[in-house]
């Protein structure tokens, strides 16, 4: 967003101009995908509705004072402000067949609010794995690092946010390729046009967070069978469920993006990528109301009026964080991503 102040407008930004060409011929350079465009739309809305009552229920049950929680609800924002770019915002996008030029500003700043939403929600996530690392590995100083380390944590993420909306260049949406890409394609590229375009601080988000989450995906399921003894169990099944599902989308995501860098990649998986990157934000979500006994609980409570049976809505969540043992408290909320 730095070029906007600097230059006064988008269209004011070196190779960034669009005044060649008139709205109706930059229409006709366009690709219109309808089905693709409403189906991430409605999945969005939908998504965006599912988190409000998940938010509500961790406040409400005392979770939030958890901190493994506050970082999780601070992912949840993240995730929701993220999925307003991924579907709500990308899907008509796709349903008018937009490219840069038709609505340079709309689609400049879309293109920064998705590419900091993107790169502060893979940061939440690599942090949100190193406090249940630290959780793990560390069980007798927990309660004196988890506390320090989320609020460290969530302030990381929010300067990494600033940077990047601020201070690197936006990916563009572009319907010919579906996807957001560094280049207006309004132009030829010129080795001076590739200097104004190039986005290495994305790229670098990319191939640091794929390394950075098989390194602490290893690590925690590791960690988390050691916990269990060798044994099988159930938490420990849920737990490598849940990383599986996280890391496969979003490794996804950053390894498509970064391809595009070298090839064009096919148009299933361009289609794939967009999808998984729908996905990606939502899962959590599912995750919450499916695998975390307190939400699912609450959620069903609170969505669907199921009447919980007498023995549990005697044990109250209070009750249960005091009287739990720490280790009986991480096998049920150990991964809740």
């Amino acid at each position: 967003m730095n070029r906007i102040i600097q230059y006064g407008s988008v269209q004011a930004i070196p190779f960034f101009n669009c005044s060649h060409k008139t709205l109706d011929e930059w229409e006709l350079t366009g690709v219109r995908r309808p089905l693709l465009g409403w189906s991430v739309l409605i999945f969005g809305i939908f998504v965006e509705i599912l988190y409000i009552p998940i938010l509500y229920i961790i406040v409400k049950t005392g979770l939030i004072r958890n901190p493994c929680y506050k970082i999780i609800m601070f992912l949840a924002v993240v995730d929701m402000n993220a999925t307003v770019c991924s579907c709500l915002i990308t899907g008509p996008f796709f349903i008018i067949g937009n490219v840069f030029c038709m609505y340079p500003t709309v689609t400049y700043v879309a293109g920064g609010y998705a590419m900091t939403t993107w790169a502060m929600a893979c940061m939440a996530t690599i942090f949100l794995f190193i406090n249940r690392i630290v959780s793990i590995g560390l069980r007798k100083r927990t309660d004196f690092i988890e506390k320090k380390l989320a609020y460290f944590s969530i302030l990381i993420v929010l300067i990494y946010g600033f940077y990047m909306i601020m201070f690197v260049p936006p990916i563009l949406f572009n319907s010919n390729v579906m996807a957001y890409i560094p280049e207006t394609l309004s132009e030829e590229v010129t080795a001076e046009a590739a200097a104004m375009y190039k986005n290495w601080p994305h790229e670098f988000n990319n191939w640091g967070f794929t390394g950075c989450m098989f390194v602490l995906f290893t690590l925690y399921c590791g960690m988390v069978k050691k916990l269990e003894g060798g044994q099988k169990s159930k938490a420990s099944r849920a737990i490598f469920i849940q990383c599986s599902i996280i890391c496969f989308f979003n490794t996804c995501v950053a390894i498509i993006y970064v391809s595009l860098a070298f090839m064009t990649p096919p148009q299933w998986i361009l289609i794939f990528c967009q999808l998984c990157w729908s996905v990606n934000h939502a899962c959590p979500a599912f995750i919450y109301v499916t695998m975390n006994d307190t939400i699912r609980r609450e959620f069903s409570r609170t969505a669907f009026r199921v009447k919980m049976t007498k023995r549990r809505e005697d044990v109250t969540v209070s009750t249960v964080a005091k009287k739990m043992s720490t280790h009986s408290i991480r096998k049920s909320s150990l991964m809740v991503i």
